[in-house]
């Protein structure tokens, strides 16, 4: 898969299609990732709440799920406008968030909170599923019919 934002001359405008190659690898991994984040949060908040009180907790959660909404939302929405850069900032993301989950349920198990525990082995298992998508073929064509399409778009606003 081409990495650059120039177009090679022997790539040829994609057809239009309202699902492309790829599509529902997509949209799979960015649902699971959303499932991922609500749960790390959740692994995350359990955690921390011994040291926090009930009301200082709330604000740091929202504050938490707005930045971590936000750092999903953005890179996603930029890859379907052809930044195929962001494909690494996900790829990324998830491992963090794979790593993040696996010490929390670690720590929850060895806390004595089983079902919480269990609930972030499922947002492990989730982020694991959504990595795999990620990294898929289907996936990486999806990423190269958004990056062709917006770079023959460009091309031809800039000429």
């Amino acid at each position: 898969m081409a990495r650059n934002h120039k177009i090679s001359a022997d790539k040829a405008m994609p057809e239009y299609r309202m699902f492309p190659v790829g599509m529902w690898h997509m949209l799979g991994a960015v649902m699971l990732m959303v499932f991922c984040l609500a749960i790390t949060l959740m692994s995350v908040s359990e955690l921390v709440s011994g040291w926090l009180s009930e009301r200082a907790l709330m604000y740091v959660e929202l504050a938490f799920l707005v930045v971590m909404v936000f750092v999903l939302a953005t890179p996603t929405f930029l890859l379907a406008r052809g930044w195929s850069v962001c494909h690494r900032f996900l790829v990324w993301q998830n491992r963090f968030y794979v790593l993040l989950l696996a010490i929390a349920s670690s720590l929850l198990f060895a806390g004595g909170s089983t079902g919480m525990a269990l609930t972030g082995v499922v947002g492990l298992i989730l982020a694991i599923f959504a990595g795999l998508l990620y990294r898929s073929n289907r996936y990486l064509d999806g990423v190269e019919h958004y990056r062709l399409i917006w770079a023959h778009h460009r091309s031809k606003n800039q000429g």
